[in-house]
């Protein structure tokens, strides 16, 4: 009996799908997740943490892993085996309290999940540091003795002040010190010292 003309391309088809198959039976390498660590692991309210994540990148393809920060917050993110053995990451916390941060191998399509288990970290976050309060105005200084405050002339936003007594008295022993960007100034004929800007 005669090979029949349609045995060599069956057999080509047959060999070619048994190829496919091989190949997509056989295991895909991806990189390894090994590690992750948070810091500071006591942070704020408002401050940035960041978590670093360590891949073992020898074996094969990119990968892909989700981070869940423990707040609600979550997110994929590609692992690129050229160039992502460290990986580093920032987040907020927007409330105080205790938080597990999970990095999880999972697939993401087109990509595969990383390989390894998944991992966890603690982090405490603390109520945000109490604002400064403001700087309060500066409080006029203290006419010397034989001299009075002249009231009206009091701005409290800038600390300047003057302070009178009769025309022609002698100078304080002690003049009064000027806060910040004010200048002493004195007018003994008129019987006025004082700050100003």
């Amino acid at each position: 009996m005669t090979p029949s003309r349609y045995a060599a391309p069956i057999r080509a088809t047959l060999a070619l799908l048994a190829t496919a198959a091989a190949l997509a039976c056989a295991p895909v390498a991806a990189q390894t997740l090994t590690a992750i660590k948070v810091e500071p692991a006591t942070a704020r309210v408002g401050q940035p943490v960041t978590l670093t994540a360590q891949f073992d990148i020898s074996k094969g393809l990119n990968c892909n892993v989700r981070v869940r920060f423990g707040d609600g917050v979550q997110d994929d993110f590609k692992v690129n085996q050229e160039k992502d053995a460290t990986m580093a990451m920032t987040h907020v916390y927007q409330k105080p309290g205790n938080y597990t941060v999970d990095v999880e191998p999972r697939r993401a399509l087109p990509l595969l999940g990383c390989l390894g288990e998944q991992l966890h970290a603690k982090v405490a976050v603390a109520a945000a540091a109490p604002a400064a309060a403001p700087a309060k105005a500066a409080a006029p200084q203290r006419c010397p003795d034989g001299w009075t405050l002249v009231a009206k002339s009091v701005n409290k936003k800038t600390g300047a002040f003057q302070c009178s007594a009769k025309p022609n008295a002698a100078a304080p022993a002690t003049r009064p010190v000027c806060p910040g960007e004010l200048t002493y100034v004195e007018n003994l004929k008129k019987g006025q010292i004082g700050c100003r800007p």
